[in-house]
């Protein structure tokens, strides 16, 4: 942003200043750098151009300043790495902690708004948390457990023996060595994005059935996406407090609701065109291989349109007063 050419680059360096507090901090380090480098060079000019009129002492004095200067950028740039671990005034340290007696290590860390922060786990682990996110580990001897509170996380898991667990609205996401978005919205669902390798999902056993019925369990491949609604905790206690759950019985005036398991998008679609004025159509066929888990409200074309362009992340386009295109950004 010192070159010739710095303006043209203006807007993307805009954007890439206002992704988080994270981001502004490396840049100011790095103009402290860059500043520190030009006084150098010219400390160094002015030396060498008085060398024949100064003596030793003189001599000793300026570099024992430049010395000085490099301390207090370096103590900067220690300053800025601590604030990073420690996230902002006021906040809950950012730093795990270990239990000497039970020898489990805890944590937990948290955004502010506007705010994205990049965190090395203990076990190398690489977790990305988005603006307003909490997130909490803890990790034992033969266990790594991570929840997320609120908000959305990118998880990109170290290899190693131990399973590798985020808990999120009374469901989890096992994975080993595998990279993962987990998104708890304010709709109070909780979405799994899956970029890279396999995970198993774990849907909250209320959801499926009552007390004793088997937890609904989905292997997701890369590219996939499942989305559940989140379960608090009273209400899984209110669950499992129930002998069975009844089917629920829909009225003619309530929604129609369809649960998927890996389907093809092309047959949501398909079922979402069925009886609706509106249809829905796909701009690139090979969308419509995409998997779809989850719960949604298939009677609606413009909700259907809106969710999925939501967990795939596609374009929605309404060509026409009765058409809607999904396409690919």
């Amino acid at each position: 942003m010192r070159g010739p050419d710095a303006q043209s680059y203006r807007p993307q360096f805009e954007h890439w200043l206002s992704l988080g507090a994270s981001h502004r901090d490396a840049y100011d380090r790095a103009g402290e750098i860059f500043a520190l480098g030009r006084f150098l060079a010219s400390q160094r000019e002015e030396i060498e151009a008085e060398a024949n009129d100064n003596g030793p002492v003189g001599h000793n004095w300026k570099w024992a300043a430049i010395a000085a200067s490099l301390l207090l950028a370096l103590g900067a740039g220690g300053w800025f790495a601590n604030s990073e671990l420690h996230g902002s005034a006021g906040g809950t340290p950012q730093l795990a902690q270990l239990d000497a007696h039970t020898g489990i290590e805890r944590g937990v860390y948290d955004t502010v708004v506007g705010g994205r922060r990049n965190i090395r786990l203990a076990d190398g682990s690489l977790v990305e948390l988005d603006e307003g996110s909490e997130l909490s580990t803890e990790f034992s001897e033969g266990r790594r457990e991570l929840r997320l509170k609120r908000g959305r996380a990118r998880f990109e898991v170290a290899h190693e023996g131990r399973p590798f667990v985020v808990l999120a609205g009374g469901g989890s996401v096992t994975a080993r060595g595998t990279v993962f978005d987990v998104i708890l919205g304010r709709d109070k669902r909780v979405t799994v994005r899956l970029l890279r390798g396999a995970v198993d999902v774990e849907r909250p056993q209320g959801a499926k059935g009552g007390r004793g019925a088997a937890a609904a369990v989905a292997r997701l491949e890369a590219g996939e996406v499942l989305s559940f609604a989140a379960i608090t905790p009273v209400a899984l206690s209110s669950i499992s407090g129930k002998a069975a759950i009844e089917p629920v019985m829909l009225r003619p005036d309530q929604p129609l609701i369809r649960e998927y398991e890996r389907t093809p998008l092309s047959a949501v679609v398909a079922e979402a065109n069925r009886d609706s004025a509106t249809s829905i159509r796909l701009a690139d066929p090979g969308i419509g291989a995409l998997r779809v888990s989850g719960r949604f409200r298939v009677d609606n074309a413009d909700q259907v349109a809106d969710r999925l362009a939501i967990l795939f992340d596609l374009d929605v386009e309404r060509t026409k007063s009765d058409e809607i295109t999904l396409r690919k950004r």
